[in-house]
């Protein structure tokens, strides 16, 4: 029997957190209101706490919705927009547990979805080997390869991949220069003519005009609240090559 595929809980310290302080304010808040008087809340305090802990609740279950239903569906808005054909072959930057590289795996025949990430374990447990153990899962082991790597300095030449997708991964590098350079680099491994699609939650209207600066083309996808916050979906597209002239030409 094939095992199912885990891809994790984004930010499982936080849901984790909001779980045990809940936790922590209900039990005293209903001992105090199962017997009034005999605890030293006032009942106010205590209704106001039970009502603080169920805000807690409700922003866990949140959180959680958001990593196992909402993010499913913004992968597969991301894969559906960058139209595979089924030959490509495409760069997952910051891969994870593989849920977009997946995605995409799926949607290939002859094709290569190569991922690449630097694995902070702290980040919904990401490995390689559990990326890899996804694939298996999903049935799209053969057409799956991961690599350990900087999205800032990309171990890949120019013009390398037909596509390139990245679901909220750039907003953790702690500065604009940086998530620029990831940009630049994606730029630069993406062939002419190919599709960046990228989801996150954080500067998505810099990284619109970071593209559009180098040329591509810039669409919105959408946006979407996701773990309490408001996230953006870009799709860019890079212009085509004009090899009778040597330039490059913006698709229509």
């Amino acid at each position: 029997m094939r095992q199912q595929a885990k891809y994790g809980i984004d930010a499982p310290r936080v849901v984790r957190a909001y779980i045990v302080f809940g936790v922590w304010l209900t039990l005293p808040a209903l001992i105090d209101l199962a017997w009034p008087g005999s605890g030293p809340i006032p009942a106010p305090w205590s209704i106001g706490t039970a009502l603080f802990a169920a805000l807690l609740f409700a922003w866990a279950a949140v959180m959680l919705r958001s990593s196992l239903v909402g993010k499913m569906r913004v992968r597969d808005r991301l894969v559906d927009a960058l139209n595979l054909s089924g030959n490509e072959r495409v760069l997952d930057a910051g891969s994870g547990l593989g849920l977009a590289i997946i995605g995409c795996a799926k949607k290939l025949t002859t094709g290569k979805a190569v991922g690449i990430d630097i694995w902070a374990a702290h980040l919904s447990g990401n490995n390689p080997d559990a990326a890899r153990a996804n694939a298996v899962a999903e049935g799209v082991a053969d057409r799956v390869e991961v690599n350990t790597g900087d999205i800032t300095r990309l171990p890949f030449g120019d013009a390398a991949f037909d596509a390139v997708i990245s679901m909220t991964v750039i907003h953790n590098i702690p500065s604009h220069e940086g998530r620029d350079q990831a940009l630049r680099e994606i730029i630069r491994v993406l062939k002419p003519g190919g599709r960046i699609a990228i989801f996150d939650l954080l500067h998505t209207a810099r990284y619109a005009e970071t593209l559009r600066q180098a040329g591509l083309t810039v669409e919105s996808l959408g946006c979407d609240l996701l773990w309490l916050w408001p996230c953006r979906s870009l799709l860019a597209r890079k212009p085509e090559a004009d090899r009778s002239q040597g330039v490059v030409t913006a698709p229509s």
